[in-house]
């Protein structure tokens, strides 16, 4: 579905909300001739926001929200929001669709990438990747009893398609899998072995894990799903991934947990704050391994996604219907 104001030849004014260098160059050559507009903060987006026709939206350190009511209320001539990936947590859907505004997502093209880095996270709790690397500048050799994943149980909060390509991947070292979904329909048959749990019994599947890895979406729903309560249904010496993020966990309770050894390690590829402040003292805690946000920056998921928004801008041009709209059903 398509409701356009744009006329095909006039200037497209395209803005583009992201903190990350990498993807606004790749994005500004792929989309050349065309102009984009980059706002690095929710200022510049205010101010910027009256001339686009366009707006292309990258998640990573912003916070839920950020493209607002009070932002959209500024946006006379926007009809389009990209979102450069799947998540659209930073984005009003509501307002959006309240402004005949359509949302269009990129879904499962950077999956792969996110899937093999929890996998890598994973490994680094297992592999007490924070503590080898001060052994190595103190030149000690051996010093550091790390744990096995065969065998271990891991639990997979979230069993869309990254969650089911982390339960391939860890299948393949022979962990033992479980999961919690929203909405329990069949698995794939390759993950037949799975026992799935609702939302409802969350506690109940992290007090079976030695590993728990969040691959949600962020919603009224999901933020702060691992609190107090969640960190003493796990078991003591569990560890615990997050590769959504960081308003999913409760800072305060998950630093608890880490200091009364109910959690063994805590390792995420998004913080509470991004980008992370570098005095910040979890920087220094050796249980915990932390990512910048790189889950989803392979070259090829980055190639992937810049192709999708290309396509997705030139069918806005001619007045095709967009792929992937998330509120058409408001229209």
């Amino acid at each position: 579905m398509f409701i356009g104001r744009y006329q095909y030849g006039a200037v497209l004014n395209i803005g583009f909300l992201s903190k990350t260098e990498i993807n606004i160059d790749r994005l500004c050559n792929a989309l050349a001739p065309r102009r984009l507009t980059v706002c690095r903060s929710k200022k510049e987006l205010y101010t910027h926001i009256e001339a686009f026709d366009v707006l292309i939206v990258q998640n990573q350190g912003f916070k839920r929200g950020t493209v607002d009511a009070e932002i959209l209320g500024r946006a006379e001539k926007l009809q389009m929001i990209q979102h450069h990936g799947v998540a659209t947590d930073i984005t009003d859907i509501k307002a959006a669709a309240s402004r005949d505004i359509l949302v269009a997502t990129i879904p499962s093209q950077n999956s792969r990438s996110v899937a093999e880095h929890g996998m890598h996270l994973i490994l680094a709790l297992a592999r007490r990747s924070s503590l080898v690397r001060r052994l190595v500048v103190e030149g000690k050799m051996g010093e550091v009893e790390c744990v096995e994943l065969q065998g271990k149980t891991l639990c997979i909060v979230g069993l869309g398609t990254i969650g089911k390509m982390i339960a391939e991947a860890a299948k393949g070292f022979g962990m033992h899998l479980i999961g919690v979904r929203k909405k329990m329909a069949k698995l794939p048959s390759n993950l037949s072995e799975l026992k799935a749990f609702s939302a409802l019994d969350l506690h109940v599947a992290l007090a079976l894990a030695d590993f728990s890895i969040l691959v949600l979406p962020l919603n009224d729903e999901t933020e702060n799903i691992i609190d107090r309560d969640a960190f003493a249904a796990m078991k003591r010496g569990a560890f615990l991934i997050n590769i959504s993020r960081g308003a999913h966990v409760d800072r305060s309770a998950c630093e608890a947990a880490l200091d009364s050894g109910q959690l063994a390690g805590y390792a995420a590829d998004a913080m509470w704050e991004e980008p992370i402040d570098p005095n910040d003292p979890i920087l220094t805690d050796e249980r915990v391994f932390l990512t910048p946000h790189i889950g989803g920056k392979s070259a090829e998921a980055i190639e992937r996604i810049t192709d999708a928004i290309r396509t997705n801008i030139r069918r806005f041009e001619l007045g095709e219907p967009l792929l992937n709209v998330v509120n058409s059903d408001a229209f």
